[in-house]
């Protein structure tokens, strides 16, 4: 024991002659131990048990008409909004659903009091809205190891992107619409296709690898998006054309379309300045390229095709259905068929086939997973 221990020993003292002249605080000290360790439980146990079960909580987060009870201190050991923006002994927190759904919200507290807490594909978009809201930037990292998936491709991305567009995720968005590829002609066939913002539409039509059969494919594409709303999108024509490869289509479609012979649907679109314009610059490209091309490659009209223009993904017609499509109606009617037979049969897309020359590409971009 020390001095201050002798002293408080002395100062119970009655008399010089009293008992306690005869032991010592060395003595005692040294007698006075336990026989065994501490048999009393360890602190963070119990309160980490107590956090979990949420007893005794000391604050109220309210999204929408949802109120959930929390402890602060774990949200703010992870949370910069929570550390930084949440008072002490301040009550209750207001978030914005529209950020921070409180489904999302749960989780998030979960996955803070328990790091092997999982996170289901259903909500992995709106947690990272949540985590990006409220700065937790482990979690965001960990989002993203879902999301930034080389097998998150085809539907599975059309999926992601639409639960990303509730969000106005600009950066998950775009990624998503370019990750599809043989899915494209089965999204053009949906009503969220039409429903896609413009911007949403030029990503798209910008890829090169959405997988089509032909580039009038990716015109009748964008002929179905205008027609969808004609009235509010019929100023959007020149956009929308300038996505369109007219360069990469055959001489025969170019001179089918220069001369309007298609469905009276089509003709405001194909007798539009802009289009016409693209029309007759890619007709013209034809003509002033090599006049042998045709005689060395065995007169196929795929070499008279720009190859200044970048190449989409081709689609290689080998099932029933695709036969069918390549070898009849090459019209925006034969077109408009095709997507019925896309829409009677939601996963036949999956039975297409890519060339050669493009299977190699996708399997540097995704691994194997758009195959």
């Amino acid at each position: 024991m020390d001095e201050a221990s002798n002293e408080c020993l002395q100062s119970v003292t009655p008399s010089n002659d009293s008992f306690l002249q005869h032991i010592s605080s060395t003595q005692l000290e040294s007698v006075l131990k336990p026989v065994c360790p501490s048999i009393r439980s360890a602190l963070w146990p119990q309160m980490e048990r107590k956090i979990k079960a949420r007893e005794n909580t000391d604050l109220q987060v309210h999204i929408d008409d949802t109120l959930i009870h929390c402890h602060l201190l774990p949200l703010q050991c992870f949370s910069e909004y929570f550390e930084r923006e949440v008072r002490p002994g301040q009550a209750v927190v207001e978030l914005p659903a529209q950020h921070v759904p409180p489904a999302a919200f749960e989780v998030v507290y979960e996955w803070i009091l328990d790091p092997d807490r999982q996170l289901e594909w259903a909500h992995l978009v709106a947690v990272l809205s949540a985590a990006e809201y409220l700065k937790i930037p482990t979690l965001v990292e960990r989002c993203w190891q879902h999301l930034d998936n080389p097998c998150v491709v085809e539907n599975v991305a059309f999926y992601v992107f639409l639960k990303a567009h509730e969000f106005h995720s600009a950066q998950l968005q775009p990624m998503m619409l370019r990750r599809i590829c043989r899915f494209f002609l089965s999204l053009v066939s949906t009503p969220e296709f039409c429903e896609l913002a413009f911007a949403e539409l030029a990503v798209l039509l910008s890829s090169n690898i959405i997988g089509v059969f032909d580039e009038t494919d990716v015109l009748y594409a964008a002929c179905q998006w205008l027609l969808y709303d004609w009235a509010e999108r019929m100023d959007a024509i020149e956009p929308a054309m300038e996505l369109v490869r007219f360069e990469r289509m055959r001489a025969a479609d170019l001179a089918r379309f220069c001369i309007f012979q298609e469905c009276a649907e089509l003709q405001p679109i194909l007798r539009h300045p802009a289009t016409k314009q693209l029309v007759d610059r890619a007709l013209a490209s034809i003509c002033c390229r090599c006049p042998d091309a045709s005689a060395v490659n065995g007169g196929s009209d795929w070499a008279k095709r720009d190859c200044s223009v970048a190449e989409r993904v081709r689609l290689v017609p080998d099932t029933k259905e695709t036969l069918a499509y390549v070898a009849g109606d090459t019209s925006y009617d034969g077109f408009n068929e095709f997507l019925a037979v896309l829409r009677g049969k939601p996963t036949v897309w999956q039975t297409f086939r890519l060339s050669e020359e493009n299977v190699g590409l996708l399997d540097d971009m995704f691994g194997g997973c758009a195959n």
